[in-house]
């Protein structure tokens, strides 16, 4: 059986086919999979409450829901779009949520599973700007205001974080090798799967004096990806071909 992890969908209603591709790989490989991680930034908008249901909402929520009825072994963990979101879009789901650093076992062998944007530490304007939403005053504070109101606080500061990103050089965005080895040590994991930083692939280092392994996952915009572990392999695949294999 086959163990899958996906990241950084960023689900819109501008790009249909892949609301359509979600739909294919829910509805069909991740039923019977031994297990499924989605890894962060599930939808492209922020998520601003459970509450929230413009389109795809309701539709990705109906599809996980259907998918989690047939196999329980859907797991969540939170990415920089999705902070605000807890464990009662679980009970909408049936997703189980995971810590923002997580281990779990993949043939037996610990892996730390996380989003990817802690280890991103070079740039502290967004670690300062995480540190502060994560706050639980600030976190109570705005999933307390209006659901209108909160609807306006993302939509204006999407645009300030994405130019903000542009103007960044591509290493400070990008996972800092300190930071995953400091967290990979700390976790006692020698693999770490995280997305993110949007660039796809299977770095293979030492850490500690053993062989370790970091893998990218990339994000569903232009193109697609999907992790899949099976009896002690990793391949990154896109996830119509993987659909189809899995036929």
């Amino acid at each position: 059986m086959d163990t899958l992890f996906v990241s950084d969908l960023h689900l819109s209603t501008e790009r249909p086919g892949k609301i359509e591709l979600f739909r294919q790989l829910f509805d069909g490989p991740a039923r019977t999979a031994r297990a499924v991680y989605i890894l962060g930034d599930l939808f492209e908008n922020f998520w601003v409450g459970n509450d929230e249901r413009p389109p795809p909402a309701a539709e990705v929520i109906d599809v996980l829901r259907d998918c989690c009825r047939h196999n329980p072994e859907v797991y969540l963990v939170r990415g920089n779009r999705d902070l605000m979101l807890d464990r009662g879009f679980c009970t909408l789901t049936g997703c189980r949520l995971l810590g923002d650093e997580d281990v779990i076992h993949i043939d037996g062998q610990p892996a730390l599973i996380m989003h990817g944007d802690l280890l991103c530490t070079r740039d502290r304007k967004y670690q300062l700007y995480r540190k502060f939403m994560e706050t639980p005053f600030i976190r109570r504070l705005y999933l307390g205001l209006p659901y209108r109101l909160r609807v306006c606080l993302s939509r204006g500061l999407r645009p300030l974080l994405k130019k903000s990103a542009a103007a960044k050089p591509p290493e400070i965005i990008d996972a800092d090798q300190a930071a995953v080895e400091a967290y990979m040590t700390g976790h006692g994991a020698g693999e770490l799967i995280h997305g993110h930083t949007h660039r796809p692939g299977i770095h293979q280092f030492e850490l500690n004096g053993q062989p370790a392994r970091r893998i990218v996952l990339g994000d569903w915009y232009e193109e697609d990806s999907v992790l899949v572990c099976r009896n002690g392999e990793r391949k990154l695949l896109r996830v119509q071909e993987y659909i189809k294999s899995a036929g």
